[in-house]
């Protein structure tokens, strides 16, 4: 099945949602798992409200994705004589027609049609009108000429729920192939890049289903083989509604920005309507090898936002540290410090990435590693009835950590290396607190308020290697300066 082709078709009117990314990945995986090509295009013949800004964020957004075009990018903007010389063809085949009708005139016939209880449609005034180069010069539309005998009808099969539609012709009005301004129409335009470009298989919502049977008159009359369709059912949010921004980020780039991983999102979005057994995890690879369209569920998906941040967890801890370090300060903003690239930040990284569900809650976490000043906070401190057996011990680590052989904090950017090391500091640390009668348990907390301010910190042998010997020291010297100054206004001291 090596001649499918898919393509996915954003129009650039606003940024890449949720539920466009889960339509241009299907399409793509669909193609790939039978070898075939995927291609992207941008519908932007909405002149006001198509942007650039748009346009760009989605084929960011997608790359972001590892979804990419197989061809060159297809603006329908670039393409305006080719529809016009299609257009042509039907006007002179009789299968469209000029049509003047004001806004008035056509909102005065669908009141009085409503009022009938009739289905709202063009009265059908200009269908058999030969209009004067005159006329021609007055504001119009162009419409199809539907095929109204009383047999007519239109049938196509939907993949997904693998059965046969089909409409009455009659339900159907003469839409509209090119509005006044001579720009055409979504249903005009899509059908002649639709076939131009040998699209086998479109595999969009389901809001599109409408549209399936006035499409399919288009490729008949023009004379084209119409692609096989299939209409994925929409996204929920979990309140049963239709996604919406009321449900939280619904654009891939503020995803990307919250701290996502494109491999989570990507996991996600497939398994959203689509599942090969039991599997939770799959990369892309797999989806690939997998991925078939009688998989996918006939039901809306239900967005669970709990469910990707555990799958983001997941990739998160399956990264190298050094890895997340790029990632974190390829979302940091101006107001942040860039992490250095280095073993000591590869080291409080890795035992972070755990506890992380997002690149930004990671980065959060390493607020007390980046910066040089550490915020005693009275709610935490509170908590400790601290006393100058505290401040003893506090002199005893600083000398401890002095006394540490500078061979241990290596520089060289090596995770095995790092395993030796932390493991050294483990070995001095332990023999350290057994001479002087101490225990990790009884020490562990007074420790990590000094590193950290915080009772939750990485590990107090991670913690030393990362800050090395001159930072370790200076925050021993606050904290007990620390405790020193609150001793006359506490009581609990």
């Amino acid at each position: 099945m090596n001649n499918i082709k898919t393509r996915f078709a954003p129009s650039p009117t606003g940024y890449l949602h949720i539920g466009g990314a889960r339509t241009a990945l299907f399409n793509y995986v669909y193609a790939k798992h039978n070898g075939g090509k995927f291609v992207l295009r941008i519908e932007d013949t909405d002149l006001e409200r198509s942007e650039k800004i748009f346009e760009e964020d989605i084929i960011e957004s997608l790359k972001w994705l590892s979804i990419i075009s197989d061809e060159e990018i297809i603006r329908q903007s670039n393409r305006l004589e080719i529809y016009g010389s299609y257009i042509d063809k039907l006007l002179k085949e009789g299968k469209a027609y000029y049509c003047f009708c004001s806004k008035e005139l056509l909102e005065e016939d669908r009141n009085r049609l409503i009022a009938e209880n009739k289905k709202p449609m063009y009265a059908g005034r200009c269908r058999e009108l030969k209009p004067g180069e005159e006329l021609l010069k007055t504001p119009h539309v162009i419409r199809f000429k539907v095929n109204r005998d009383s047999s007519a009808s239109t049938v196509f099969k939907d993949l997904i729920r693998n059965q046969l539609i089909s409409v009455d012709n009659k339900e159907i009005d003469d839409f509209v192939l090119v509005r006044e301004d001579g720009i055409p129409t979504y249903n005009f335009a899509v059908v002649i890049d639709d076939a131009l470009s040998g699209i086998t298989c479109v595999i969009r919502g389901d809001d599109h289903v409408s549209n399936t049977p006035k499409q399919i008159m288009l490729y008949n009359a023009l004379g084209f083989n119409a692609p096989e369709f299939a209409h994925v059912s929409m996204i929920l949010g979990q309140d049963g509604k239709r996604l919406s921004k009321r449900h939280g980020a619904t654009s891939v780039n503020q995803y990307k920005k919250e701290g996502f991983l494109p491999e989570a999102l990507v996991n996600y979005l497939i398994r959203l309507g689509w599942s090969h057994g039991n599997d939770e995890i799959l990369s892309m690879e797999e989806i690939i090898k997998y991925f078939d369209l009688k998989n996918i569920s006939k039901s809306a998906a239900i967005f669970n936002t709990e469910k990707l941040l555990w799958l983001n967890s997941h990739y998160i801890k399956s990264k190298d540290p050094f890895i997340l370090i790029g990632l974190i300060n390829d979302i940091t903003d101006d107001s942040q410090s860039r992490l250095n690239v280095d073993i000591k930040t590869a080291a409080i990284v890795d035992s972070l990435k755990s506890r992380s569900k997002t690149l930004v809650e990671l980065r959060q976490k390493l607020d007390f590693f980046v910066n040089e000043t550490i915020e005693y906070k009275p709610q935490v401190m509170n908590e400790f009835n601290f006393n100058e057996n505290d401040l003893v011990f506090l002199k005893s680590f600083k000398e401890f950590i002095l006394g540490l052989d500078d061979k241990i904090f290596i520089k060289e950017n090596a995770l095995e290396s790092l395993k030796v090391s932390i493991e050294s500091i483990k070995n001095e640390f332990n023999d350290f607190l057994s001479k002087k009668g101490w225990t990790m348990k009884e020490k562990a907390m007074l420790i990590r308020l000094a590193f950290a301010g915080e009772k939750v910190s990485p590990p107090i042998y991670e913690i030393i290697f990362a800050l090395g010997k001159e930072r370790c020291v200076k925050r021993i010297e606050l904290f007990s300066g620390y405790l020193s100054s609150i001793k006359i206004y506490n009581s609990k001291f």
